[in-house]
C-alpha cells in the first residue's frame, strides 16, 4: 500500500513538473501587443517593465498581473497614472498575444484662469492647459479657480457642472443620431444664479435654461430647436418662464 501512495504522489509531482514546464515553455512566448493607436506611449511602459517580445506570457502574468483573470493589473495601474488615460485594459487574448484596449478623456470643456485655459472633460478631470482656447471647446463661466493641478476635479468646484456635462453629452448624442453639429457650435455656457445657465451658440443665440428641470429631456428639446430654427435666427430663448420654451427675436 505504501508502495502504491508513493507512486501516486511521484505521478503527480511529474505530472505538475511537466506542467509547469510547458506553461513556462516558449510556446507561450509573447509574440504580439495588439494596440490600435499608441497615442500615450503604452507601449514605452511595456519596454520600462522590462516586457517586451519573446517574454513567456505567463511569467509576466504572474509578476505584473492575474494569469486566472489574463489582465495585467500592474501595468494597467501604472498607465492609469496619466490624467490623459480615462480607461484601459490588458488582457491575454491567446497563447502568444496581449490586446490593449483604452479611451482617451476629451478636453471637452474649459475655464479661464489667469492667463491660461484650463481644459477638462465630461468627468470634470482637468488634463491640459494652453494660453488660448480651443474653438470646439465649451468655455464655462462662473467657476472661480484659486488653484489647480493635473487631475484635480473641478466638479468640487460647483456641482452644477455635473449637469451641465450631462447636457451636452445629450446634445452630443443627439448630434451623432441625427448627423447635426450643435454642440460644437455651443461658444460658452455661463452659470448663473438659482440653478440657471445661459448657453451662448453660434454668437447668435442665448437660451436660458433651469438645471433644476429635466436635463436629458431640456438637451433634447434645444436640440430639436436648434435643428428647425432659421440659421440667420438673433434672440432668446427661454427655457425658464413657461413649460413652452419661448423665443425672442432681435432685429
Amino acid at each position: 500500500m505504501k508502495a502504491n501512495k508513493v507512486k501516486i504522489i511521484l505521478i503527480v509531482l511529474f505530472m505538475m513538473s511537466c506542467a509547469v514546464t510547458f506553461l513556462f515553455s516558449s510556446f507561450f512566448e509573447l509574440r504580439e501587443i495588439i494596440i490600435q493607436e499608441d497615442t500615450v506611449g503604452i507601449l514605452n511602459t511595456f519596454k520600462d517593465k522590462k516586457m517586451i517580445i519573446g517574454h513567456n506570457l505567463n511569467t509576466m502574468l504572474i509578476s505584473k498581473g492575474n494569469i486566472l483573470s489574463g489582465h495585467l493589473d500592474k501595468i494597467e495601474n501604472e498607465i492609469k497614472k496619466d490624467v490623459n488615460i480615462k480607461e484601459i485594459s490588458i488582457k491575454r487574448t491567446g497563447n502568444n498575444s496581449l490586446r490593449v484596449d483604452y479611451t482617451k478623456r476629451v478636453p471637452i470643456m474649459c475655464v479661464l484662469y489667469d492667463d491660461y485655459v484650463i481644459y477638462f472633460d465630461y468627468d470634470g478631470t482637468i488634463i491640459d492647459t494652453s494660453k488660448s482656447k480651443n474653438e470646439k471647446s465649451v468655455l464655462i463661466k462662473g467657476i472661480n479657480l484659486n488653484s489647480f493641478h493635473f487631475g484635480f476635479n473641478l466638479i468640487a468646484c460647483n456641482d452644477m457642472l455635473e449637469d451641465i456635462s450631462l447636457l451636452c453629452k445629450e446634445i452630443e448624442k443627439y448630434d451623432i443620431a441625427n448627423y447635426t453639429a450643435i454642440r460644437t457650435l455651443i461658444d460658452e455656457i455661463e452659470i448663473k444664479d438659482a440653478n440657471r445657465i445661459v448657453i451662448r451658440y453660434d454668437n447668435r443665440l442665448e437660451i436660458l435654461v433651469d438645471l433644476t428641470s429635466n436635463v436629458k429631456y431640456n438637451a433634447n428639446v434645444i436640440c430639436s430647436i436648434l435643428s428647425n430654427i432659421s440659421q440667420k435666427a438673433k434672440g432668446y430663448i427661454d427655457f425658464t418662464i413657461s413649460t413652452v420654451p419661448y423665443f425672442t427675436p432681435v432685429p
